[in-house]
């Protein structure tokens, strides 16, 4: 918020004392006015918060077209799923949730084409892998909230919403008068890289929640089975030590 209204100060001034300009303005504000400012500037930052993750997002899912050359997360998650608990525990866990079916059919790769045109919030694509995501993110959500991935739905908001904000800081420190030389060449390329950065480690992160919400949705089954056969367990070790 304060990096826009800098780089709209100097736009309207032309670059003359802009930020003496601001603080001038600011000590002028007496009374109910401070008020007045105080929600307004609460306000705009929420809309220009949302919009800069907004922003972000779209930049993010313009990154991952030119790096999708490795399996999806989900297909990769559900083999390791296969390898480690079994065929038997996978078909069990496909009885109580259909849904992941989608994932054993052959027609996995035209489903996700299906819908691939209609957009979907964070930068995702609304089509079969993503309601399976959500689907599993939502059912620990609800019934196994220890392990919920939630946690790394907010490190990654944090970090999309970062992305605008660097860009934007890097253009004020390059337009802004006063700003010494050095940094006006470093700024702009180091404002990228950060970037550039930044939505890596939001690639990564967007793959392994994906993956861990359908490992932890596995795990809770099996966990549910294990405490369900405790009983019986317990029962028969009884049995054989009388």
């Amino acid at each position: 918020m304060t990096e826009l209204l800098v780089f709209c100060v100097h736009l309207a001034r032309r670059g003359q004392s802009d930020i003496a300009f601001i603080l001038d303005a600011l000590a002028k504000v007496k009374g109910a006015g401070i008020a007045v400012l105080i929600l307004v500037a609460i306000a705009a930052s929420f809309v220009v918060g949302y919009l800069a993750r907004e922003a972000g997002f779209k930049l993010t899912a313009l990154s991952e077209r030119f790096t999708r050359r490795t399996a999806p997360p989900l297909t990769a998650s559900w083999t390791r799923i296969r390898d480690t608990f079994g065929d038997d525990f996978t078909e069990r866990l496909t009885g109580l949730h259909p849904i992941l079916r989608h994932l054993d059919s052959g027609e996995q790769g035209r489903n996700d084409a299906l819908d691939r045109s209609l957009p979907a919030g964070g930068g995702h694509q609304a089509n079969a892998s993503l309601h399976l995501f959500t689907y599993s993110k939502l059912w620990l959500r609800g019934r196994a909230p220890a392990l919920s991935v939630d946690n790394t739905e907010a490190e990654i908001n944090i970090l999309v919403s970062t992305i605008l904000p660097v860009l934007l800081l890097a253009v004020d420190a390059t337009v802004l008068s006063g700003t010494p030389l050095a940094i006006k060449i470093i700024a702009v390329p180091g404002a990228v890289l950060i970037s550039l950065a930044v939505m890596t480690a939001v690639r990564r992160l967007r793959k392994t929640e994906q993956a861990e919400a359908l490992r932890n949705l596995a795990f809770d089954f099996a966990m549910r089975e294990a405490e369900a056969k405790y009983p019986t367990v317990e029962r028969r070790d009884d049995e054989e030590a009388a």
